[in-house]
């Protein structure tokens, strides 16, 4: 069993790799979709591309999620001082973690649905 030092170093280092991913991701979002609302500004090329883009939208709830994930269990940690409640809040990062999984799941299915029918009629 790793002791709750070392896991508490390991999420603390999750922490601080996911912030500067995430403050990039956030400026890149809030350009692209300001860009968006005033085209004649130009600071990214295909804003709408990019601000829509699937695989940066997950990326950034990942990195956001795993940043959260972090930040509450070291916060658990350092404030929580009992066992128990300890465990009632691990049980539910357990629970939020499994569904924002089914989440994830079902946007997978159902986006790829998305491209194959239209208003009912295969494409």
């Amino acid at each position: 069993m790793i002791k709750r030092a070392t896991l508490m170093k390991i999420f603390l280092l999750m922490v601080e790799f996911t912030s500067i991913p995430l403050i990039v991701l956030g400026s890149i979002y809030l350009l692209s979709g300001y860009q968006l609302l005033n085209p004649e500004l130009r600071i990214i090329p295909e804003p709408r591309r990019i601000h829509s883009d699937r695989f940066l939208r997950l990326l950034t709830i990942t990195l956001a999620y795993l940043h959260a994930l972090g930040g509450v269990i070291i916060i658990i940690g350092r404030r929580l001082k009992r066992d128990i409640s300890r465990k009632i809040a691990e049980i539910a990062v357990v629970v939020l973690t499994a569904l924002l999984l089914s989440s994830f799941i079902i946007e997978a299915t159902l986006s790829g649905a998305g491209y194959q029918y239209r208003w009912g009629h295969r494409v």
